[in-house]
């Protein structure tokens, strides 16, 4: 609780040891003074550390969650220094690949001997560049050297082999492993809790990828089938491993010398162990040679594997855990590349379309502008016509009456024609206006038939012109 703003902030719901709490992204701001409440009555306390702002010190531990469905590398380790020992070089090589994802499950916490050994669990994992939170299982740590025997004593302890098998097959479906790396079937020094382990790790390959064994870790998690699982010293498909090489995120260290120097001394309890001797003496011949290579380590050697099982093919090349498999970033990778294609694809269907688009555009746009320009050609042709029809209709009227007025006359006096009727008739029917002006001058009586004539001709002419013109 921030003491001066009374916001509170609940830590330790992701049960994690080492827990590192950023105040300021926990309060908003810089708290001046806070208390600390805790739900249970009393707590142990080891290491309580306050910082300033700035660079943290390299030995505070920042863990990321555990790596749920999108672990490269699960080692099943028994032991809480097994993963330096019988795997020694193993860690911090494939946690410095830059693409390779490393989670440990523990069989044992030691807590039924020690609270101390996690703490150096913890340590020895941080040293050697594993970033992801471990797994504990809260089984016993104790010692018989016999298989069956180590099963019937953790059923004696409430721990039958069902409950044992269940734990496995829970986190190999929790984190998906693409590779699953276990003890020697022997045990390496014949110890049982390492042949239990490695034993369990094998009988789960059957059993992951059928959700009607274990329904409720299948139904939380789903089902999986590792593609590889690798038992150390297995005779059968073996492997080499090259832990010999300086990695650079360790200045230069080899894999094997980060696990000397930095991993397996955190486990401060085990140091008096023959261990100690078998890791860093050769033959174990303390003050003799020194083990500067992994390869001069004889027995229980942590370079040698087999593959146990395989979904996808054999090793060829032999000295790679991580051979014929696509890591879980590189699968991602290669996800966001397809994405982009496909975006890229999309857009540029998109562009096609949009083009497409335009120039149908614009070609109707054309087929328009060439209908309107050949309307208007239509129309313009059409009235140049009509003109041409009224110009060619009135020369033919005014040249009509002017012929009638001329002509009508002597028509008139050839044909005999006398009667002022028949030449009203004459001039009205064929000269129109002049020449019924004409016939005025030529008779009254010729005037009033002319007119009569006109108009009566122009009448009929329209209706019959009116009927015939549909059919024209």
């Amino acid at each position: 609780t921030d003491l001066a703003t009374g916001k509170t902030f609940t830590a330790g719901a992701a049960g994690i040891l080492h827990e590192y709490i950023d105040l300021v992204a926990a309060f908003g701001s810089q708290p001046g003074s806070i208390s600390l409440t805790f739900d249970h009555g009393s707590v142990r306390l080891s290491e309580l550390y306050v910082f300033s702002e700035g660079q943290l010190p390299d030995f505070v531990q920042v863990w990321d969650a555990p790596l749920d469905g999108k672990a490269d590398i699960v080692l099943f380790a028994a032991h809480g220094d097994d993963d330096h020992l019988f795997f020694a070089g193993l860690l911090p090589h494939y946690a410095s690949l830059p693409d390779c994802a490393v989670q440990v499950v523990y069989l044992t916490d030691h807590r039924n001997i020690t609270m101390t050994r996690v703490h150096e669990m913890l340590n020895g994992l941080w040293a050697v560049g594993v970033t992801a939170y471990p797994v504990f299982g809260e089984f016993d740590d104790f010692r018989i050297d016999d298989l069956q025997q180590t099963y019937s004593a953790y059923k004696n302890l409430g721990h039958p082999k069902e409950q044992l098998q269940g734990f496995v097959v829970e986190q190999i479906r929790r984190f998906k492993p693409q590779v699953a790396i276990g003890h020697d079937l022997k045990g390496e020094y014949g110890h049982g809790m390492h042949m239990v382990y490695a034993d369990l790790l094998i009988n789960a390959l059957d059993i992951t990828g059928d959700p009607a064994q274990y329904p409720e870790s299948a139904e939380k998690y789903g089902t999986w089938d590792i593609p590889k699982t690798y038992l150390h010293l297995y005779e059968e498909n073996p492997i080499e491993l090259n832990y010999d090489t300086p990695l650079d995120s360790f200045d230069g260290m080899t894999a094997l010398e980060v696990t000397q120097k930095l991993g397996y001394p955190c486990h401060e309890s085990q140091q008096y162990t023959w261990f100690t001797q078998w890791l860093n003496w050769v033959n174990m011949a303390v003050g003799g040679t020194p083990v500067t290579s992994a390869t001069q380590i004889a027995k229980y050697n942590p370079c040698k594997f087999g593959l146990y099982r395989s979904t996808v093919g054999t090793d060829v090349q032999k000295n790679d855990f991580l051979e014929n498999i696509v890591t879980y970033a590189e699968q991602e990778r290669i996800e966001q590349e397809r994405l982009e294609q496909e975006r890229l694809e999309a857009e540029r269907l998109e562009a096609e379309k949009a083009e497409q688009e335009r120039l149908e555009a614009e070609r109707l746009e054309q087929e328009r502008l060439e209908q309107e320009r050949l309307e208007a050609e239509r129309l313009a042709a059409e009235q140049a016509r009509q003109k041409l029809i009224k110009d060619i209709t009135t020369a033919v009227i005014v040249l009509t009456g002017v012929l009638g007025n001329i002509i009508g006359p002597v028509m008139c006096k050839l044909l005999r024609l006398k009667d002022p009727i028949a030449q009203g008739v004459a001039f009205g029917t064929s000269a129109h206006v002049i020449g019924t002006t004409r016939a005025a001058q030529m008779s009254e009586l010729a005037g009033a038939v002319s007119s009569f004539s006109l108009t009566f001709a122009g009448l009929i002419t329209s209706i019959l012109m009116s009927v015939f013109a549909q059919y024209i």
